[in-house]
């Protein structure tokens, strides 16, 4: 009876082990999937976050950029065109946009082209 009560043992045995086993199998196969999977997510977070944080320097640095463009050139414009003012090394010209100086150039025109050729060549000469 010693031998049987030894072979059930046996038996029982195996009969737990083989589950447990398989069991510890599947959870190790499992848990390695899950470990990968999670680092494939993990490079996907740090390359998407490196990502955001360089398209919101980019973001950052146009504003800006485009702000200080947009006041400076509006700046300029303003002190040009309503102050009269000009950086250095600049002349400013004035063009008066009156009817009378375009009537007086457009006289003047008309006297030069009824002038003849040799009455325009005795205003250059010196002797004259």
């Amino acid at each position: 009876m010693t031998r049987k009560k030894r072979k059930e043992k046996k038996n029982s045995n195996y009969l737990i082990l083989v589950p447990l086993f398989l069991i510890l199998v599947l959870l190790v196969f499992f848990n390695v999937r899950v470990w990968n999977r999670r680092a494939e997510t993990r490079e996907q977070f740090l390359s998407a976050k490196a990502e955001l944080e360089m398209m919101s320097e980019e973001r950052d640095y146009l504003k800006e950029k485009e702000e200080k463009i947009d006041v400076d050139k509006e700046i300029e414009r303003i002190a040009r065109e309503q102050l009269l003012l000009k950086k250095e090394g600049e002349e400013v010209i004035l063009i008066s946009r009156s009817e009378k100086d375009e009537d007086i150039r457009e006289k003047d025109e008309e006297e030069e082209k009824e002038k003849g050729f040799f009455e325009n060549l005795s205003e250059f000469l010196p002797w004259r």
